[in-house]
């Protein structure tokens, strides 16, 4: 009985151990904004309240996506998402053959994220522009695609093709 009562447990820990998301990010600062941040800044901003302060950070947004097209068979792309629930991120190099994810794809990606700075006023041409020198982006590619949340809650696109 006492067998049958340690396997199951066993059981579990180990299936709990696998649903875990793998671009889930455990080391990201919390001065980074996030979805819930985002909705109380704009509650702020409405009720004219100045003691509703959110977190501020080097970088001013709580989702960014980049996908570069190289061919029909590479491409670029990075995934950072900061929701209430948590941060994910990943980078998926198709030109390399490297996909890193988690608390690795967060160390790489912060450095560059902290160089943007641009806003949702920017021109778009000026932040795909940014965006491709500081990824390091050649003129080798087909397309972008650059999707942004700010902290403010304004979603932006901003696309290329050559």
């Amino acid at each position: 009985m006492k067998f049958k009562i340690g396997s199951a447990l066993l059981l579990l820990v180990i299936l709990a151990g696998c649903n875990k998301d793998e671009d889930e990010v455990t080391n990201a600062p919390e001065t980074v904004p996030t979805e819930q941040n985002s909705t109380n800044m704009d509650t702020a901003k409405n009720n004219q309240n100045p003691t509703n302060t959110t977190n501020t950070t080097s970088f001013n947004f709580s989702e960014f996506s980049l996908d570069v097209d190289y061919s029909a068979t590479e491409s670029y792309e990075v995934e950072y998402d900061n929701e209430a629930t948590g941060v994910e991120a990943s980078i998926d190099d198709g030109r390399s053959n490297l996909k890193v994810t988690g608390n690795d794809a967060y160390t790489q990606l912060e450095p560059l994220f902290q160089e943007l700075d641009f806003d949702k006023t920017t021109l778009d041409e000026d932040v795909i522009d940014e965006v491709l020198t500081v990824f390091g982006i050649t003129d080798e590619y087909q397309s972008v695609e650059i999707d942004v949340r700010f902290a403010d809650g304004t979603e932006k696109e901003y696309r290329a093709t050559k």
